[in-house]
């Protein structure tokens, strides 16, 4: 790590203001250390000849993106079975290469949702040591699900091999959320409703009750952790938010009592709708499973009925956050940034409020909004520069050869414009 000056770039600083032309951003060590225009005209505590500049020529800079639905353990596999019954080593390859995926593509965050047994915990030491390349990390344990759920495929269902963890009652709820933070996952999942994908258990059903999931918030709380759920029901987003649960993957299905309750925590809690499962299962699914069994899923419906009611929670100032529950054969790995072009094109967001979804709403998601989502001095130096305006186009943050430079904490991940010209300050 040096001294990097990025110059004359068109910021989008993840504030939500406008974009600002002719920038430069100074990074030191891993720091943001500057951002203003003409900064090589300052006196700084050190010699300008030992600054690496890199000419933007216009080029887009803008902070690090965060995926807040995020599985590094599954590996672009067709059946839930597939990824349970995996040997937990390819397992553990699989999510090393998946977490290099997602930092390469421009997310320098991320909110794990589930993951096999401890893979989550191990890479995010491992990543936070320096020993593997990828994204910071919110770690999460097996999922906890209740009998009869989604997962709940098999006859001997106390204990899959790591997908999941089966937990009914208050108190085997307790009993399992302790042991998963105990583990050291810094998030537990809480499958409390159905998906419409399972023929038992469908995405308007709603599986736990609200004691089991005040529960598993209780748990989280005396740990000064918190609880991410699958919520698509109704009545399993009330729970979440009756419970004090801070982040509610999907809430597709929410009527206006649901509605209004989310509005009034909006303080409090996110909603990441991990829209693009639904998008790309309706786009591929039927390649893989027929078209027969994907319309019994009724997710053509529940496609519109997710985009409304983004609508609605995104006009009322409610965290929506990207985040694709991406990891399944129609569903990949790498095609992150798609949420964002589903916000724009689906939900009507602006690409600029898709964009500070995706970094300063991601920082809040981290807990690190006084260290990272924006560009200002004094944060970490976690940024991209995109060849184009994204504001223009937002599909330009999935196009991998326009996406320049990945750095993350001051090093640079990517870095396709190292052999442009640099300009020597005197």
């Amino acid at each position: 790590m040096g001294i990097i000056l990025f110059k004359n770039g068109f910021m989008i600083d993840g504030t939500g203001n406008a974009p600002v032309a002719n920038v430069d951003v100074l990074v030191k060590d891993n720091e943001i250390l500057d951002v203003g225009r003409d900064l090589s005209t300052k006196t700084y505590d050190f010699n300008w000849q030992d600054v690496d500049v890199m000419e933007l020529s216009g080029k887009t800079i803008m902070p690090g993106m965060t995926e807040a639905h995020t599985h590094l353990t599954w590996a672009d596999s067709l059946y839930i079975q597939d990824i349970d019954q995996k040997p937990i080593e390819e397992t553990m390859v699989d999510a090393i290469l998946n977490a290099e995926i997602l930092i390469n593509s421009g997310f320098t965050s991320c909110v794990s949702a589930a993951a096999r047994g401890r893979v989550d915990i191990a890479i995010k030491r491992a990543i936070n040591k320096g020993r593997l390349v990828g994204p910071r990390m919110l770690s999460n344990g097996a999922e906890v699900s209740a009998s009869g759920g989604f997962v709940d495929l098999w006859p001997n269902h106390f204990q899959i091999h790591g997908l999941a963890i089966f937990a009914d009652g208050e108190d085997a709820v307790r009993r399992t959320v302790r042991s998963l933070y105990k583990e050291g996952a810094d998030l537990v999942k809480l499958n409390v409703s159905g998906e419409s994908l399972s023929a038992n258990a469908r995405g308007e059903m709603t599986l736990y009750t609200y004691k089991e999931v005040r529960a598993a918030v209780e748990e989280a709380e005396a740990r000064g952790k918190r609880v991410y759920t699958h919520a698509r029901s109704s009545e399993s987003v009330k729970h979440c938010v009756r419970a004090g649960v801070h982040i509610i993957g999907h809430a597709d299905f929410i009527d206006d009592e649901a509605f209004e309750m989310l509005v009034e925590a909006k303080e409090r809690l996110f909603v990441v709708p991990a829209m693009n499962w639904l998008v790309s299962t309706l786009e591929h699914g039927a390649e893989y499973f027929g078209q027969e069994a994907l319309d019994a899923t009724g997710y053509a419906e529940g496609l519109e009925i997710s985009v409304r009611n983004m609508n609605r929670l995104y006009k009322a100032g409610v965290r929506v956050l990207p985040g694709g529950d991406y990891g399944f054969a129609w569903c990949p790995h790498g095609g992150y940034a798609r949420d964002l072009e589903h916000f724009v094109k689906l939900v009507g967001m602006t690409p600029m409020d898709a964009i500070v979804a995706a970094t300063k709403y991601g920082s809040e998601i981290m807990l690190t909004p006084d260290k990272s989502g924006t560009i200002e001095a004094g944060k970490w130096a976690d940024l991209l520069v995109v060849d184009g305006n994204p504001l223009d186009d937002i599909t330009l943050l999935q196009n991998k050869s326009k996406l320049r430079v990945v750095m993350k904490d001051g090093k640079f991940i990517k870095n396709s414009l190292e052999n442009s010209p640099v300009v020597v300050l005197n």
